[in-house]
């Protein structure tokens, strides 16, 4: 069975719709990206994204995350950043987070730090770890180990409210072997 290939401005049209959120949106992309179709992995990001006429904070911030994402995956990978990537309507006015700092205001610090330079350009900031993916055809940052070893380091330097709302949020949706404890 062949899937549809997902591509960065199928992603983004579930972004910015609402049809999906980050998990699933960005997953599904992921999954394409380094799973399914790793031989076209060009056509995955070479796609334009169709930007509403008058578009939302959140539905901008999705766009530069997006244009932000195609210029790292291209560079990562040994790939063309695609021209549209490259549009200033992608560079937004003020800082946009990742929608996991509106839940937990303590990783705006660390993504401030960490953000990789095709996003920090754009003024997005969604840490350094965001295509991680533990499958041998990434070439991110981290295995599974190491991003549950990072995640208990960040959880130490929260303050203990916001550390149990992260775990009880965290640990809702995962499987059993890769929930957090303390």
């Amino acid at each position: 069975m062949k899937f549809e290939m997902q591509t960065l401005a199928m992603a983004y049209d579930e972004l910015a719709s609402g049809k999906e959120g980050f998990r699933v949106a960005v997953g599904n992309f992921m999954n394409a990206f380094f799973l399914y179709y790793t031989n076209e992995r060009q056509k995955l990001l070479d796609v334009p994204l169709k930007m509403p006429e008058t578009p939302t904070w959140e539905q901008r911030g999705w766009a530069a995350f997006c244009a932000g994402a195609a210029e790292y995956l291209a560079e990562r990978y040994d790939l063309h950043c695609p021209a549209w990537a490259y549009d200033p309507i992608y560079v937004l006015p003020e800082p946009w987070y990742h929608p996991a700092c509106e839940a937990f205001p303590g990783l705006r610090a660390r993504f401030e730090v960490e953000t990789p330079e095709p996003f920090r350009r754009r003024n997005v900031f969604c840490g350094e770890r965001v295509f991680s993916n533990p499958h041998p055809s990434s070439r991110e940052p981290g295995d599974l180990q190491d991003l549950k070893r990072r995640r208990l380091e960040m959880l130490a330097l929260m303050e203990p409210a916001e550390r149990d709302a992260y775990i009880a949020h965290y640990n809702a949706s995962m499987p059993r072997a890769l929930r957090l404890s303390l």
